[in-house]
């Protein structure tokens, strides 16, 4: 069994990661958490962590930590020393074996201080084309690319060629590929300051709903088409998948590839929020589709469609 499934960690007492770690250990690469600073941001808002000291310290499973928040609130020079104490000290008490980061200075600086440590550059760096390797060299072990292009074959099948390590795909995360709101949104999310950050492409999604569709998940009867682009695969959901049976529900179904509708793969608020059967003859013309969305109308007429019929 390969483990190629890497998981949110989510604030559960032991009896969960130990039924989890029993059912399913031998699929798990590992499980991330946020950096445990309120001064650093992870990536995402801040998350429940009662019990997740004493998950750290039961090394159940690997684990990974988040450093990814889209701009780091100071320079890497005057911020990176703080990090690696952090690090230091995961790497010295828990079962680290990785960091995930979008900021390359900040990964090389990582690289230089704790070359054991596998480096992910995270999906908010924003990797879509073949120049981004270049710039990024060695450094990482493992991209997350963009995704802008988990649903634009032509540009993730030129990364696949080109890069030689491994590539990890996030499956029910819902942004829109191409939103305009994304920097600011993830800058939101990843700042202590804010303690409930919300969603900004709500009025957007209430004028053009079928937007939802186009959003950067895979279904887990529709990974097949993936096949041999991707080595890993992520789920999102520290928020959406904090209910722990839903959690192990939505897991078993992208193990086992059973089939889910996309609102209930535990994506966040710009996901498809109505049950809603998605085709694979559907899904396999928006992997190839020249995202000309202002001619075409193929996912508005398929959303209106599926609508209509529930009405």
């Amino acid at each position: 069994m390969k483990k190629i499934f890497i998981l949110p960690y989510i604030d559960q007492e032991m009896k969960f990661w130990e039924k989890l770690s029993g059912l399913y250990g031998d699929r798990i690469r590992e499980v991330y958490f946020p950096i445990m600073d309120g001064k650093i941001g992870s990536g995402r808002p801040i998350q429940p962590n009662e019990h997740l000291t004493g998950f750290l310290k039961s090394k159940i499973l690997p684990v990974s930590v988040l450093v990814n928040p889209v701009v780091l609130l100071h320079p890497v020079n005057e911020i990176a020393d703080r990090i690696c104490r952090k690090l230091n000290y995961y790497q010295r008490n828990f079962h680290l074996i990785g960091v995930t980061v979008a900021n390359l200075e900040l990964a090389q600086t990582i690289k230089r201080k704790f070359p054991d440590l596998m480096l992910t550059a995270s999906t908010l760096m924003d990797i879509v084309n073949e120049q981004q390797l270049v710039m990024l060299g060695e450094i990482f072990n493992t991209i997350v690319p963009s995704n802008r292009i988990l649903r634009d074959f032509r540009s993730f099948r030129a990364l696949r060629n080109c890069f030689q390590g491994k590539i990890r795909i996030i499956v029910n995360e819902a942004c829109l590929p191409s939103c305009v709101y994304r920097t600011q949104h993830f800058y939101e999310m990843s700042n202590p300051e804010i303690a409930i950050p919300k969603s900004l492409c709500n009025n957007l999604l209430e004028q053009k709903p079928w937007l939802r569709l186009t959003g950067g998940w895979v279904l887990p009867q529709h990974l097949f088409l993936f096949d041999g682009l991707y080595d890993e695969i992520k789920l999102a959901g520290r928020v959406s998948l904090q209910n722990p049976d839903r959690y192990l529900a939505v897991f078993d179904s992208y193990l086992k590839k059973k089939p889910l509708q996309p609102h209930e793969i535990g994506g966040g608020p710009a996901s498809v929020n109505i049950p809603m059967d998605i085709t694979t003859d559907f899904y396999k013309y928006t992997l190839f589709c020249l995202k000309n969305c202002t001619t075409c109308s193929v996912c508005e007429d398929y959303w209106m469609a599926k609508i209509s019929k529930k009405e």
